[in-house]
């Protein structure tokens, strides 16, 4: 007996896809143009009144994405989606409110609170971006990334010209619109997330399904986004951080060179190598030729920073989705770290030029040893790292169990133990393990620690010499002819 299913037409979901592209796009847009206004409309009001909340705030939206990334980690079910999306709105027009209250009182206390209290929303705002951006086509997500770019920057002429109050408004409203085109999107994700077993207790059955917090991709995002914020920060005029609009010229010519090659995938590892060049470029220049080519060195460091931001952007969402149960954890994770990134590197920017101001010596000394530690990063930190195979490592959560009949299941089990050496106690987690069973049910069923189930699960992968759980599966499947 056949049964009818309804599906849904072919254009109709290509249109439905090209919708979800395109609000995808101009979400991105709009929290990169909210960065932009924040650094040139935004702090330099805040000088005047209480210079350092502008540290502070931008710690709390870096402090409010690891935080998302650890609870998305270790306690999924704490999200609350439904509930912390209302909040989120919320606490947005309540901060923005606040924050041009505390600007037209000189209150430094409510300046500093409610610019918080908007800096976390918009970290918010930049995780339900990156997670819709998960949902996307794999071949969608680094054309999105770069038209995003491309889009901020067209857009980044006007910033200059427009009036301080408009920059302001701006910068409130654009993150309120960015999760606007995302929510519907977001959304589901978020309630797969919220309902599935924690990432790291998955990781202990299926340990290629999440990448571990202290992975090679988040430290290389954060020491990138030191360099990043040193740059920004040094050498800055009256608190505004120095700018080029040629940048858009890297930029596009990687915008065309990603549509053109729309069937191949952006090599990520060629980009960053480009990246590096440019940051080392512009920091060697700036050293040796001095201010009389800062254009030069400008834009060479916003080159390489631009492109390094849109490989994060880009390697980020491609891990995520490629296990969306880990999707939120991926992606606040690494923004949040490389926003404290940012962060670091901007205060060394700032000491610097109060500690040399105009000693060209210092200066170059300072600069100096930035390359020193970014090029002995990229030369020995990444010999053997690769964004492509980081991305293509990550493995999709397997729920099913293998679906054979019982004597002949547990049979195969026992062979596989006996020809690879298991003991008793890892036959019983190999053969859970082999059913689909999480770490939690293995946990209760021997009465034995987290701690424990991990060791033998460690043990097991070593002797079976695999490194998914789908490998242990399809090991059980072959039988002993395999």
């Amino acid at each position: 007996m056949q049964t009818e299913t309804t599906a849904v037409p072919v254009d109709g979901a290509s249109k439905q896809a090209t919708h979800q592209f395109i609000r995808v796009c101009a979400a991105a847009t709009c929290i990169l143009l909210a960065t932009s206004l924040m650094n040139v409309a935004v702090f330099p009001l805040f000088d005047p009144l209480f210079t350092y909340a502008r540290d502070i705030s931008v710690v709390a939206n870096a402090v409010t994405l690891v935080a998302l990334g650890l609870v998305g980690t270790l306690r999924p079910a704490w999200l609350h989606s439904e509930a912390s999306f209302r909040i989120v709105v919320v606490s947005t027009v309540v901060g923005s409110l606040l924050l041009l209250w505390s600007l037209a009182l000189d209150n430094a206390w409510l300046l500093t609170v409610s610019a918080c209290i908007v800096a976390m929303a918009r970290g918010w705002a930049m995780v339900a971006v990156g997670v819709a951006a998960s949902r996307l086509d794999s071949r969608r997500i680094a054309p999105c990334i770069v038209l995003a770019f491309v889009a901020y920057y067209l857009f980044t002429a006007l910033l200059w010209v427009i009036p301080s109050g408009v920059g302001v408004l701006a910068f409130l409203i654009l993150p309120m619109v960015a999760f606007a085109l995302v929510w519907r999107d977001a959304l589901p994700v978020f309630q797969e997330v919220e309902r599935g077993e924690a990432p790291i207790d998955v990781a202990v059955t299926q340990p290629s399904s999440f990448l571990p917090l202290g992975s090679q991709l988040f430290v290389c995002l954060f020491l990138f986004r030191v360099a990043f914020g040193f740059s920004l920060r040094f050498g800055e005029v009256e608190g505004v951080p120095l700018s080029d609009f040629l940048v858009i010229v890297p930029v596009v010519a990687l915008a065309a060179f990603v549509l053109l090659r729309r069937s191949k995938a952006l090599s990520a590892d060629l980009i960053t190598q480009i990246s590096v060049l440019c940051v080392v470029g512009g920091f060697f220049v700036s050293a040796t030729l001095g201010a009389e080519v800062r254009i030069v060195s400008t834009t060479l460091l916003s080159a390489g920073n631009t492109l390094f931001d849109i490989v994060a952007w880009v390697v980020l969402i491609s891990a995520a989705a490629r296990n969306r149960r880990a999707s939120v954890a991926i992606f606040a994770w690494g923004r949040g770290v490389a926003g404290l990134g940012t962060t670091l590197g901007a205060a060394i920017g700032v000491w610097s030029n109060q500690a040399f101001g105009l000693d060209t010596h210092m200066v170059a000394a300072a600069q100096g040893a930035i390359i020193l530690i970014f090029v002995g990063y990229a030369l020995i930190g990444l010999r053997k790292f690769s964004f492509a195979e980081t991305i293509q490592g990550v493995a999709p959560v397997v729920e099913a169990a293998a679906e054979t009949p019982e004597a002949q299941f547990e049979n195969r089990c026992r062979e596989v133990a006996q020809r690879y050496g298991l003991t008793a106690r890892e036959l019983e987690v190999f053969m859970m393990l082999a059913r689909g069973r999480d770490r939690t049910y293995i946990q209760e069923q021997l009465t034995i620690s987290r701690n424990t189930v991990k060791a033998h699960v460690k043990h097991i992968y070593a002797k079976l010499d695999i490194h998914a759980h789908q490998d242990l599966i399809d090991l059980v499947e072959r039988g002993d002819g395999a």
